[in-house]
């Protein structure tokens, strides 16, 4: 499984660890983020949810556990714990406390970053259950009207997901502008600059590289089209 965009969180009070893993990680197209401690982690899980996390137990300050307690809170994201303290008490306690792997030290990074795929498998495929359209690290929930990205919600407006499941079930078809409007604003008339303006947005939100769109592509003369993949995947 390519982890390409999908967001990592990992808390490591050891640098050198940290960033062994954090390398690894990026070599599969993930966005790994760093923290050494527990309050670090939970500033950095509340500006953005990682789809999942890589979890020290011996923190500086807050115990790894206790922060695990708190991140489940909010969070239903996989999580592995990766620690020297492997004593049955700590397995028991981390698992309990809703981890889903756990990792002795020393590791192999390549394991581990094995385990990362099938956890993050694992997780997708429970949600593939639901009813909805799936593009990439992408699920379009269209009972829920909701994008996940590896299974965390992203922040669209109304208008932006019904362009984008309009756009999604329709793949390989052109839209002009006006038809774009008249199917998702509902009217023949209004600014028609208003669906540029939502594609625009739209491709800063799940693409890559906004500049050069993977997902929602531009059509001269035509409009705009979805590919959902490319020729021979």
């Amino acid at each position: 499984m390519s982890l390409k965009g999908c967001r990592i969180l990992i808390v490591e009070d050891d640098g050198e660890i940290a960033e062994l893993i954090s390398a690894y990680l990026k070599r599969e197209g993930a966005q790994a983020q760093t923290a050494g401690s527990a309050e670090e982690a939970q500033i950095a899980a509340s500006l953005e949810a990682p789809d999942l996390l890589i979890l020290d137990l011996g923190l500086p300050g807050a115990d790894g556990l206790e922060f695990l307690r708190v991140f489940r809170q909010e969070n239903q994201a996989p999580v592995i714990i990766v620690s020297a303290r492997e004593s049955d008490e700590d397995k028991i306690r981390g698992l309990g406390l809703g981890a889903d792997d756990f990792v002795g030290k020393p590791f192999s990074p390549r394991v581990l970053v094995a385990r990362v795929q099938a956890q993050l498998r694992r997780y997708n495929k429970q949600n593939s259950e639901r009813e909805g359209l799936r593009f990439g690290s992408f699920f379009l929930d269209s009972r829920g009207k909701i994008l996940e990205n590896c299974g965390s919600p992203l922040a669209l407006s109304r208008k932006e997901f019904e362009l984008l499941e309009f756009l999604a079930e329709h793949p390989w078809q052109s839209f002009k502008s006006e038809e774009l409007h008249r199917e998702v604003w509902g009217s023949d008339y209004g600014d028609l600059s208003t669906v540029a303006v939502h594609v625009q947005r739209l491709r800063k939100k799940i693409e890559e590289d906004p500049s050069k769109p993977r997902w929602i592509r531009t059509v001269l003369g035509s409009g705009y089209r979805f590919v959902p993949r490319e020729e021979g995947e």
